[in-house]
């Protein structure tokens, strides 16, 4: 099934099935459901052989974003085939197993922004254990251009206003529990994306716990943010 993300005003609407949505009188962005990659996915953990499923986003009109979306999933099932052929080189019995599963969801999506999430899932043949990465996708649809974070804010304090929120947010959370290490401040080009009322910071897996706990998300209030420009609204 085709699934089509509508993006108008600031809502975000799901029509499935040919995009039957009523045209308003802005013209809707529409991003679509492409199946990228796709291979034995009957195969469990146990069973010798791969496992390819790869689904991205391509928006209507957006190249940099979809050049984007296609060079992640394509970097996946390169990583899963060349190690399954790097095992297959080195092991006895030629037994193996190796995973790439990558999907997305629409976070955020008006007529000037889009934020979309891609989830993604690695397990190397001969790996004691895979790894979960979350890759978001900020996009102006005036421009064409990809968002950072400092594109979301007048000035410089940007790291420093969000690194004194994560902090308030983490200390109230189970993430507190999971450190590896106190936290101190982001990235000047921290993982983010949008919803209606958050800024969500995206940690890699390992960047700040136990790899056992996966990726962090780390939710900020938008009404806690300062100097915001227009672009998230």
């Amino acid at each position: 099934m085709k699934r089509c993300f509508v993006g108008i005003g600031v809502l975000a609407a799901l029509v499935l099935a040919g995009c039957t949505e009523e045209k308003a009188e802005t013209k809707p962005v529409e991003i679509d459901e492409i199946e990228l990659a796709k291979e034995d996915a009957g195969l469990t953990k146990e069973d010798a052989g791969l496992t390819l499923d790869i689904t991205i986003p391509e928006a209507d009109g957006l190249d940099e974003f979809n050049q984007h979306a296609v060079e992640l999933g394509k970097e996946l099932e390169a990583a899963v085939r060349n190690s399954e052929t790097a095992y297959l080189e080195e092991s006895a019995d030629g037994t193996l197993h190796a995973d790439g599963h990558m999907d997305f969801a629409v976070k955020f999506l008006d007529e000037q922004t889009a934020s979309v999430l891609i989830e993604a899932y690695l397990y190397e043949a001969g790996m004691a254990h895979g790894i979960t990465y979350l890759e978001p996708l900020n996009y102006d649809l005036r421009t064409g251009a990809a968002i950072e974070l400092a594109d979301l804010f007048e000035g410089d304090n940007y790291v420093a206003d969000l690194s004194e929120l994560a902090k308030v947010e983490i200390e109230t959370s189970e993430v507190k529990d999971q450190l590896t290490k106190p936290f101190t401040e982001i990235k000047e080009n921290q993982k983010f994306y949008l919803i209606p009322n958050n800024l969500v910071l995206v940690f890699d897996q390992y960047e700040i716990t136990a790899g056992v706990a996966g990726p962090q998300k780390i939710l900020i209030a938008k009404s806690d943010l300062k100097n915001l420009k227009d672009l998230y609204n």
